[in-house]
Order: structure tokens, then sequence, then C-alpha cells
């Protein structure tokens, strides 16, 4: 008989009790669809600018429930889908200026964490991208001597052997290293968001799905089941459940991937496999593997085979044949561990745009405001996205407003079937692709 295995390991962090639902008729200045990270970070900082200002929140579930509390909890620099794509594009200045933007996320997101104490086991750890054969230590070091070519510092290549004395798995080639990337327990910071943001006079409500928006006589009516909502402006946190909400359904597409945690490692197995600094890795693949320690000892990893749901179906939050695949992952990366028990098992939805480039724009003549296509890598820019967000709100022109990837024009998602028949193209071309440099010049 299976032993029992439970969901999503970060949400067992859940400290807060669940907000109460929107119960009748409310008036506010602006409402913020979504408790997520970037809709709390909004009404924080749309708060901290105006506190006159009525702000509401309003969650379909509890706060975490989406990706924003079931992700690996990457502080990372990366911008989109990968380097070399947003170069090809978005050409090299644009690169630049991206990721000095997440640089600049990480700083203000740790700046955060200390003004307001905020306890969610926040570590600069540092982040590996490992080559597991010669094909992906070739696009690696190519990815390295593209940020050096652009001028950005902070990565370089390391050998296997100073891989190998980071973190013993025979599989390791080397890596890209970046020391100035962290982690982080990602329901706790959430959940740091909501107090400071609530502290701020925001108001939350949770289980309290948005189920329509109008705009009447200039002002927009949000309907929900047991009441409504008319805000003279709102904002679109929703992420990865955007196109649930009526016309907004060509923003965005949401793509759901999967993850498992371990039992907590032994003494001796964690000597086995060294890792004294608690890096978060990566892996070279399109679809790739991302892993790290826990603040109790177990490895968390996530990726390999995902999802995209046809249509608005988005019951996908389970997905055995995945979790078999990180089972079988672990044990391959780190032999020690081959068979270690597997305590929870769980999926969630991150959100891509047609170019796969994260996307912050404005609708009915700024009175609305949209965020989407984090593309995975959210937990670092979402903060900052919620003030760029405060600055559209308020009508405000700042450094912020004017950086390239706001109100960018991109393609729209095209209808089903046409959408899923172009996902399982590009989808069958990645996989090909993992699969001959999963085998090019591997080690026998």
């Amino acid at each position: 008989m299976e032993r029992s295995i439970r969901g999503c390991y970060w949400q067992e962090d859940r400290r807060s009790a669940p907000g109460q639902p929107l119960a009748g008729d409310l008036r506010a200045d602006v409402a913020v669809i979504g408790a997520g990270y970037t809709g709390l970070a909004t009404a924080y900082h749309l708060k901290t600018a105006d506190p006159a200002l009525s702000v509401a929140v309003l969650e379909a579930d509890t706060v975490g429930h989406g990706a924003s509390g079931r992700n690996g909890g990457f502080v990372m620099t990366l911008f989109g889908a990968s380097i070399p794509l947003m170069k090809a594009l978005h050409g090299a200045e644009r690169v630049r200026q991206a990721h000095d933007y997440m640089v600049k996320a990480i700083a203000g997101l740790e700046a955060m964490i200390a003004e307001h104490a905020i306890d969610c086991d926040y570590e600069r750890a540092g982040f590996l991208k490992v080559a597991t054969t010669p094909a992906y230590a070739s696009r690696i070091k190519g990815e390295v001597e593209l940020f050096h070519r652009l001028g950005i510092g902070g990565v370089r290549w390391i050998d296997g052997e100073e891989m190998y004395a980071r973190v013993r798995s025979p599989a390791y080639l080397g890596a890209w290293w970046e020391p100035g990337c962290g982690l982080l327990n990602p329901q706790k910071w959430v959940e740091g968001l909501k107090r400071i943001a609530c502290a701020k006079g925001a108001m939350l409500f949770e289980k309290t799905r948005v189920t329509d928006v109008r705009r009447q006589r200039g002002r927009f009516c949000l309907a929900t089941a047991r009441g409504t909502v008319t805000a003279d402006k709102i904002v679109y946190a929703t992420n990865g459940y955007t196109h649930l909400l009526p016309r907004m359904w060509a923003r965005q597409m949401p793509a759901f991937v999967y993850m498992v945690a371990t039992q907590p490692l032994s003494p001796e197995q964690r000597a086995a496999i060294g890792w004294a600094g608690r890096e978060g890795i990566e892996d070279g693949r399109n679809f790739m593997h991302f892993y790290r320690l826990t603040g109790d000892g177990r490895i968390v990893v996530g990726g390999g085979p995902g999802l995209v749901p046809f249509g608005r179906n988005m019951n996908l939050e389970s997905y055995p044949k995945a979790w078999a695949h990180l089972e079988r992952f672990i044990g391959d990366t780190f032999p020690v561990l081959r068979g270690i028990p597997i305590t929870h098992r769980w999926g969630g939805a991150f959100s891509m745009t047609p170019d796969l480039t994260p996307q912050i724009g404005v609708l009915a003549g700024g009175a609305a405001v949209y965020s989407v296509g984090c593309t995975g890598h959210g937990v670092a820019m979402t903060h900052m996205n919620g003030q760029i967000i405060r600055d559209l709100i308020l009508g405000r022109r700042t450094e912020l407003t004017d950086l390239w990837f706001v109100n960018h024009r991109s393609l729209m998602m095209p209808p089903e079937p046409i959408r899923s028949l172009v996902v399982g193209g590009v989808k069958a071309v990645m996989i090909a692709d993992d699969w001959w440099c999963d085998r090019s010049g591997r080690r026998k």
C-alpha cells in the first residue's frame, strides 16, 4: 500500500486564516483581481503612495492558492523564457535593460523583507544552471559569453571540478554560476505581502471569484457570487488565470508545471551530495528541471513534462506521469538518493504570452491595467511590477512606466483549436531538441 502523499509542500506553511468573502455591494477607487504576488504588491504600493485610496483585492480562492504559493521560490534575474530568445526578439539593449530591472527587483525584494521583517526563509544562495551533456555545456557557455558581450556582469562559467565541489552529482559537466540570486519560501512570502498590504488598509476578500467585468458610465462593475464591486479603476493581476476573465482570453496562455518534495535528507545523505551552499539549480533543457533544498532539508524538484490546457480547462493540477519522471530524475542526478521517499506532489499554472515576454499594459484609456507572462520567473519581478502598475493606475509617467516591456505590442493568442495545434507543434520541436541534447556526447 502506497504511503500517504500530501499536496503542495509550501502551503502547509499557511499562517494566516483565509479572509472573508465579499458579501454585498462595495464601492472602491481601485479593484485588484487576484491576490498573488502581483495583486498584493500592487495594493501595498498603491496604499503607500496614496493612503486615501480605497483598494479592494478580490481573490477567487485563498492567498497563495495559485502560482504564488506553488512555485520553486527561485529569486532569479531571468526575464522571459531565455536570454538568446529575448535578444533575438528584442535586441541587445533591451536585454540589458531587462536584466538591470531584475537585479533591482532582487535588491528591492531584499529591502522589503528587511523593512517589514518578513519571515520567508530568504537566502541569497546563488543560482547554478548545470550542463549534463556536452551539448548543454556548449549552450550554457554560449549564454555566459553572450552576457559578457552585452556588458552584463555577475555570471561566470564554472567547470565540472568546481561544480562537483559545490554539489556532488556524476551528471554535471559544469554550470552557469550567478551568486546574486536567492531562494525563499513562496507561501511565506505571499503571506508577508498580504500582511503588509492589509496593514496599509487594503481590503482583501478571499473566496471571491470575479465572474464578469463590465464598464458602465465610466466605472467598472465586477460581479461575484455574493456581491458586486464598483470601481473607477481595475487591475488584472491574475497571471495564468487571466484568460478566464471576460475579454482577456487572448492576452496569455497558462501552462502547468509539476513538483515533488522528498522526505528530509539524513546527515549521511547530505554529506554524500554536498550542496553546502544550498544553491538553486536548474538544467539546460527546454523542459528544464529545477531543484533546491528546503529549510528542513528536503529536496524540492519541479519541471520536466508539463501540460498546456485546451481552452478554459484548468483542472490539470495532477499529472502522475510528470511526478514519476521527477522521482526518477532525483535518482539519476543523485544515485545515492535513488528510491528516497516522496512526501508531497503538486502542480500549478504559470503564464506565457505569445512571444514569451512579460507584459504590463493599460486598457480602457488607462482605467484598467494588466500584468501577464512572468513565464515561471515571477518571484523576483512581481513586487516591482506592482510599482509599475501603481504608477499606471495613478497616471504617473516614471522611469518604470517608460520601460520597453510596458505597453509592449505583442501578438494575441489565437483561438482554439488553432492555439493547441500551434502549441503542439512548438512543443514537439522542443522535445526533439531536448532528446538530441540529452544524448549528444553523453558519457557512457
